[in-house]
């Protein structure tokens, strides 16, 4: 017996859906492409593609067939709302707030449009017109925590920490075991100031999932706040165990254990850093300090070049060279540089230069003083 087109389009229309609610995306696409080519004007079975082609990454591709789904049926709040996330996904925000809007026109009680739509806002930096969103979800949903816990995300950009606190609060009072809560609660504590606090909440974070990357590291940024650093050395030992290419861990232990007086493990976890990120401006600055305080200049020499050739037109490595040549004798070099310095910031440098006892050795060498002079006119 042969289907009619309708009932083949049907068919695989419902394959697809069956395929996108467990999560197989690729084979779902495969079923509503088949679904949309038996009937083109098949809302549902676009709307559905859609929500397959975002789920594989291809928002673009997404959005063209939330677009025909509209087109079709322009009253569909939903396929609104997923074309906004799909926008959003690309950073297309002002569009995907006027896609939300569209959606809210047909569906104005709907707490995920609203919740999704303060997302955006928060991605795009909007963060008290985000609060607003979170709250009208809230009206709708008292217990919807992920809308408690994003509110508290963006007081806290906002710097209203204790309205934060108290928003995650309420989060964990629907979902006592919640990482993220836990986790964005310690975070917020850390930007207020309370550090102690802020290990107490990484801890019950810690305790809901001992592997979790993200709850060491903040354990140990707060640790070395609090002056506790072996114990932050602990923390970020245990990040970089759970994952090894952890560059800010590998960069903040550096800076714990130069903070420590171990300037040789600092710099061998400054290098390890640089494998990962060999561009970081900061990591660069910090190792060629702990070599300049072990008075190893001409390793601090080659580390502050290496960071011109990224950023030529910083001015503390030009200085930072002069240092290191001034402190071996090397009149000549540490001039040079220490001009290249005074040329990107003449106050500054000439400033530092005279009242520096890197100098002391040529200090009474005629080109310095000329070099720190205040009357001296710069090209």
């Amino acid at each position: 017996m042969k289907w009619n087109l309708s009932l083949e389009a049907e068919f695989f229309y419902q394959q697809g859906l069956r395929r996108n609610k467990a999560e197989k995306y690729a084979e779902a696409l495969l079923s509503l492409d088949i679904a949309v080519e038996y009937e083109p004007d098949y809302a549902d079975a676009w709307s559905q593609r859609g929500i397959a082609l975002g789920s594989l990454n291809r928002h673009e591709d997404a959005i063209a067939s939330f677009d025909r789904a509209v087109s079709l049926r322009p009253d569909a709040s939903w396929v609104w709302h997923n074309r906004g996330i799909a926008l959003g996904k690309l950073g297309r925000y002002t569009e995907a707030l006027n896609s939300f809007d569209r959606a809210l026109e047909f569906n104005p009680d709907a707490a995920t449009i609203w919740h999704n739509r303060g997302i955006t806002l928060i991605d795009c930096g909007c963060y008290a017109k985000a609060v607003i969103n979170f709250e009208r979800t809230i009206q709708l949903r008292p217990d919807a925590y992920w809308a408690w816990y994003n509110r508290g995300t963006a007081l806290g950009h906002l710097k209203q920490y204790e309205a934060a606190i108290d928003s995650f609060d309420r989060a964990l009072e629907f979902q006592p075991d919640d990482l993220l809560t836990w986790n964005n609660r310690g975070i917020t504590l850390s930007d207020w100031g309370e550090y102690a606090k802020a290990v107490a909440s990484f801890d019950r974070a810690l305790t809901i999932e001992p592997q979790y990357t993200k709850a060491w590291y903040n354990k140990g940024v707060a640790l070395r706040k609090l002056g506790n650093l072996v114990a932050a050395i602990a923390c970020f030992d245990k990040t970089i165990e759970l994952d090894p290419n952890d560059f800010w861990a590998w960069y903040n232990r550096g800076l714990v254990l130069a903070q420590n007086g171990k300037k040789e493990a600092a710099i061998a976890s400054y290098q390890h850093a640089l494998t990962i990120q060999p561009r970081d401006i900061g990591v660069w600055y910090d190792c060629g300090l702990a070599l300049y305080e072990l008075c190893r200049y001409q390793e601090a020499i080659a580390i502050y070049t290496k960071a011109l050739e990224l950023q030529p037109h910083t001015p503390i490595f030009w200085y930072n060279i002069a240092c290191c040549y001034a402190l071996q004798s090397q009149a000549e070099q540490a001039i040079i540089s220490l001009q290249q310095a005074i040329q990107l910031s003449p106050e500054k440098y000439r400033a530092l230069a005279k009242n520096s006892v890197d100098f002391s050795i040529i200090s009474q060498d005629e080109r310095f003083q000329i070099l720190i002079s205040e009357s001296r006119v710069d090209a």
